[in-house]
């Protein structure tokens, strides 16, 4: 400052100030940012035993500890669960793989990153009594999910007996809903799961078919929209490798585990038996991903879906199989 000046009280705060401002942002250099965390990950799945991994994942610690948080959503309706994974309510659901095709429709990119299981018996065709011919079972109505992987099965009892769809009357059934529609008479003929099945049994139906009689038809898994795994691949991986975690301790703590699900489903399922269905590990997955031309091949299974849901007109565009999975989030 020049000899004989001075500087005014006001100019003088103003530097005061200035510095104070300068010694503040300068300490604050040395700071991080906060960073915001990442939004927990919305999985929605139903109320069977191969996709349980998933609620052990959450309930030993396996997800926290890979620092991921996930939203399990369990909406006990399978057409609800799937309408609203379409309008973005879920960033990933598990669902049978023909349910993956026909989500195709209003979700084209989204990919399956894991197969949690083949169903080897748990999918079954419920009747008050078995038919003994095909002239008993024509004309009778058979309830499935219309557009949904049940009636690839059910087309594979008719065939038995040499029918088709238009030997029978289609209706469009819930797994969930269909032991009171045979209790009630609405169905002559019903697909079902665990733990729906055990409910329409002990009201006196009878399995007269099931995913057993169609080894490798029925394989379900977790799917995610392309958009979340390539902007969460860590999230995503960290989810996979949780996810066959729980499946191994579930396989060497049976009794545990389904202890442990009992308490978590209270009020919604007193079952959890993995009866007829296979659940598959990281082994598995790679085997069931690998292309081939007999139903041990998810794509091959693929196609088959594809080529039945376009001759029922439920897809116009015809969806690559292939590029329905994701092998880079396998461990």
């Amino acid at each position: 400052m020049p000899a004989g000046k001075t500087v005014s009280p006001t100019r003088r705060s103003a530097l005061r100030a200035a510095l104070c401002y300068a010694a503040v942002a300068l300490a604050g250099c040395d700071r991080q940012a906060p960073v915001r965390a990442a939004p927990p990950l919305r999985i929605a799945i139903d109320l069977w035993a191969g996709y349980y991994p998933l609620l052990l994942a959450r309930e030993l610690g396996y997800l926290k500890a890979a620092g991921i948080e996930v939203e399990i959503s369990l909406p006990e309706n399978t057409r609800r669960l799937l309408s609203d994974f379409s309008a973005g309510s879920y960033d990933g659901v598990c669902v049978s793989l023909g349910d993956v095709i026909t989500l195709t429709r209003t979700s084209p990119d989204i990919r399956m990153v894991l197969a949690s299981d083949e169903s080897a018996g748990g999918d079954v065709l419920l009747a008050r009594e078995p038919f003994a011919d095909a002239a008993a079972l024509r004309g009778k109505r058979i309830g499935t999910s219309l557009g949904g992987f049940g009636e690839l099965l059910v087309l594979r009892y008719l065939a038995r007996f040499g029918l088709s769809f238009d030997d029978v009357k289609l209706v469009n059934a819930d797994a969930s809903s269909v032991p009171e529609l045979l209790k009630r008479g609405e169905v002559d003929v019903g697909h079902s799961w665990e733990p729906y099945v055990s409910m329409a049994r002990n009201s006196g139906c009878k399995a007269v078919f099931s995913s057993a009689d169609t080894p490798g038809l029925i394989v379900d898994g977790l799917i995610f929209r392309l958009g979340v795994i390539e902007s969460r691949p860590d999230a995503v991986r960290a989810v996979v490798a949780a996810w066959f975690r729980a499946l191994a301790w579930w396989d060497s703590h049976p009794a545990e585990g389904d202890q442990r699900l009992l308490v978590l489903l209270k009020g919604r399922t007193n079952d959890v038996s993995r009866d007829g269905i296979k659940l598959l590990g990281v082994a598995e997955n790679r085997a069931k991903f690998r292309h081939g031309d007999t139903d041990s091949s998810i794509v091959h299974v693929a196609d088959q879906y594809i080529q039945h849901f376009i001759s029922r007109g439920y897809l116009i565009r015809r969806p690559e199989p292939a590029s329905l999975i994701d092998l880079r989030m396998l461990p």
